[in-house]
């Protein structure tokens, strides 16, 4: 009797695994087919190409995938209207892009975003992605480690706010005055750093603005929709803890939509080299150079200056409290360094934050090399200046660490007694 009531529970497992597994394909398929819609209508029209390209979705958690079609090296089988597999464990589950199965394709995390419009534009955006090589507007920048300056986080909302008043602003005149307040205020940003720093955000707002700026582009209804959008993608981004990455998602949006809205051909021949403000200010006037900004009260006030600077003010003193506890775990107490060789890397670019000399800290990510796999949900991970070297807080709950054969933990050594290091043996 127990042999048949744990058959019968068997099959009773199996059947509702096999109607959950159903019923998610179902859904894959559905976001599938919503993406194609987007996509079909736009038909090249923006970029001149048609951009639609082989997409699947991954649960980070059981690494299951569903796809739209078949790889071409078999490891994905036919669930009813797509397709299942196993996401291979040494690489990293992200919005991204994902060489896969002998072939490239634009990767979502699952669950995805339930409203049709948040889903669409997250998969607009990484699809733009797929396709920047082809469009030769892939640049390669350094992060914008002088937007960890407060008085470059205060400048940078006072350009976001001026270039909300221009997209609210119905007047032509009127709004394309609040767009020479904008470049003002992001002159101002800039002055105070290398012309580097002028290059890399030009890059980040080709790198990561278009994608961003094609997304609302195809997904938003119309004008008033697009409008409505960006400003509440201003909103979104309004307190993220760092711009070095992040800044160009909604800058990048609101530089695209004033190009179109004041009817500037700026598609066509755009190269990576190209920086997005400069385009809209020499067509809106004349290339003459913006001359510099009187910092008037009344000026400054109607974009909000006082309010932006006191909160900036009050978050650079908690930002140095957290930097210098940051600095004194990656300094003063025990770490565990992992040499990375070859590696790639899955993180969220809205928190990312430099730590000057020291590198660069990741508050969640997870790396796969040569040593293994590096998961870090809690206690951040530092990444060296040049790349070469992970650093986790060794006695510090929060990161999980699985080493391939060959590889272990090494103690200090007696030259540096705070350091554990993972060696090849």
């Amino acid at each position: 009797m127990k042999q048949v009531f744990r058959f019968i529970l068997w099959i009773a497992v199996f059947t509702m695994l096999s109607c959950t597994a159903d019923r998610t394909a179902s859904v894959a398929r559905s976001y599938f087919i919503s993406l194609g819609s987007v996509l079909q209508q736009d038909s090249g029209t923006l970029w001149g190409i048609a951009m639609y390209a082989p997409v699947f979705f991954v649960d980070p958690e059981t690494r299951t995938m569903y796809a739209d079609r078949a790889d071409q090296e078999g490891m994905l089988e036919p669930l009813g209207p797509v397709w299942r597999g196993t996401f291979p464990e040494e690489m990293n589950p992200a919005n991204s892009t994902a060489q896969l199965g002998g072939m490239k394709w634009v990767m979502a995390l699952w669950p995805l975003p339930e409203e049709t419009f948040d889903r669409n534009v997250l998969l607009v955006h990484e699809t733009f992605h797929y396709w920047q090589p082809e469009l030769e507007l892939d640049p390669n920048p350094q992060l914008c480690d002088h937007m960890e300056n407060t008085s470059a986080r205060i400048w940078l909302k006072m350009e976001w706010n001026a270039l909300d008043a221009a997209i609210r602003e119905e007047n032509p005149v009127a709004a394309a005055e609040a767009v020479r307040q904008a470049l003002h205020f992001r002159n101002i940003r800039l002055s105070g750093f290398p012309e580097e720093a002028r290059r890399n955000e030009d890059a980040f707002l080709i790198l990561e603005g278009l994608p961003e700026y094609t997304a609302y582009k195809l997904c938003c209804d119309d004008t008033t929709h697009m409008k409505e959008q960006i400003i509440e993608s201003r909103k979104r981004h309004w307190n993220n803890d760092s711009f070095v990455y992040a800044f160009a998602y909604h800058s990048g949006l609101a530089y695209g939509y004033l190009l179109d809205r004041f009817h500037i051909p700026w598609r066509t021949g755009l190269s990576k080299e190209a920086s997005l403000p400069d385009i809209l200010h020499n067509a809106l006037f004349n290339n003459n150079k913006i001359l510099p900004l009187q910092k008037d009260s009344i000026v400054l006030n109607t974009y909000g200056y006082d309010s932006v600077q006191a909160t900036e003010k009050e978050r650079e003193r908690e930002k140095i409290r957290l930097r210098e506890a940051s600095i004194h775990t990656f300094t003063r107490d025990s770490v565990l360094a992992i040499p990375l060789g070859r590696f790639n890397m899955g993180f969220s670019p809205v928190n990312v934050q430099s730590l000057g000399q020291l590198g660069t800290l990741y508050p969640n990510i997870r790396i796969t090399g040569d040593f293994g796999i590096l998961e870090v949900t809690e206690g951040g991970c530092l990444i060296s200046a040049d790349w070469t070297t992970a650093f986790v807080p060794y006695k510090t709950p929060g990161w999980n660490l699985e080493l391939k054969e060959g590889y272990r933990i090494l103690p200090p050594p007696d030259k540096a007694p705070l350091v554990y290091r993972v060696a090849e043996m």
